[in-house]
């Protein structure tokens, strides 16, 4: 009878045990699931409004390339730091269709910026050679111009997709997307 009622005492002292693990084990992972959603909300938060501003800087080269006011566009600033920031933990949390589309996205501004800098770099050899632009010279930038053109409305309509889809009201706004009302019922 002793053995059985150590048996007994044995098996209910590891039972609860196991119980006791399991529900802490339960938690922390409740914990770590409900602080990795928090990070992923923060950082969609960040990233966003980096979109929104690389969209509005997208939409704002559009109006530079019109002007000979900035020849170089040194006016145009876009923003990767953030994007190179979170990515890897972003991208670690996120859903698929997050991770394609932000870095379909941030893809498409760096290659925008590296077609800025090669705008620049023909501009400023073109203005050190101190020699009258030629037609070859005036069709390489007229090139270099309308593929900046291009590009720019690539990144701007890929920054309205990824503000539709995972943007908030606030992103919206700012971008001049209009939500439609809600409408109104009597009761």
């Amino acid at each position: 009878m002793e053995t059985t009622a150590g048996l007994v005492g044995v098996f209910t002292g590891v039972f609860l045990a196991l119980w006791a693990d399991r529900r802490r084990t339960a938690k922390a992972a409740r914990e770590e699931g409900a602080r990795l959603r928090e990070d992923l909300a923060q950082s969609r938060q960040l990233v966003i409004s980096s979109v929104v501003k690389n969209t509005s800087e997208a939409k704002r080269l559009r109006s530079l390339l019109r002007v000979e006011g900035d020849p170089y566009l040194f006016q145009v600033s876009f923003e990767l730091a953030v994007w190179e920031a979170v990515q890897s933990d972003f991208v670690r949390i996120a859903t698929i269709d997050e991770r394609v589309l932000l870095t379909r996205f941030f893809d498409q501004v760096r290659r925008l910026s590296g077609l800025i800098e090669f705008h620049r770099q023909v501009r400023a050899q073109l203005e050190v050679r101190q020699v009258r632009l030629d037609d070859g010279d005036r069709a390489l930038l007229e090139d270099s111009m309308n593929r900046l053109r291009i590009v720019a409305d690539e990144v701007r309509i890929d920054g309205l997709v990824v503000v539709t889809d995972l943007g908030d009201p606030m992103h919206k706004r700012l971008l001049g997307m209009h939500e439609p009302a809600a409408s109104v019922t009597a009761a």
